[in-house]
């Protein structure tokens, strides 16, 4: 009983955030209808249609995109390193962290579960930039360049 109450509980945190049915039902294994009926009930209007991206590279095309995921690429690090949570709370907190710092980005949840997924298998990671320390996400774009992209366009 206190497994499907605490699926329920995450599935209501995640569905708050605007995440992906598909996501949900992953972490979850709760039925998609009615994940779909708890997202309409919650936002007023049915989940956004359409496949998740399924890699950062998908995420990351324009130079703001780029920044938006390294920003959380890099607030997920530090969770990640802190934190003693599962996998999807660390997400979850990267996320409502990386919200409040950048509240205007166009990030939402299910691109930052894809970004952590990524992270997490070692397809992408998070480096400083051997120039001026920020961070810099690479493999997202198909570079290999440690060098943040203000560094990167100033020499």
């Amino acid at each position: 009983m206190l497994k499907t109450a605490h699926q329920q509980l995450l599935a209501l945190e995640l569905l708050r955030r605007h995440a992906r049915i598909s996501i949900v039902h992953r972490e979850t294994g709760m039925p998609k209808p009615l994940l779909r009926k708890t997202y309409r009930d919650l936002h007023g209007h049915s989940s956004p249609p359409g496949a998740l991206k399924y890699s950062t590279q998908g995420l990351t095309r324009t130079i703001k995109k780029y920044k938006e995921a390294t920003l959380f690429g890099a607030c997920y690090e530090i969770v990640e390193s802190k934190s003693q949570d599962n996998a999807i709370q660390k997400i979850i907190s990267a996320f409502d962290i990386y919200k409040k710092s950048c509240p205007s980005s166009q990030l939402d949840f299910s691109a930052a579960w894809v970004i952590a997924r990524d992270l997490k298998t070692k397809q992408i990671e998070v480096a400083k930039c051997v120039h001026c320390g920020s961070p810099v996400l690479l493999n997202a774009r198909d570079e290999l360049i440690e060098r943040c992209a203000v560094c990167k366009i100033t020499l």
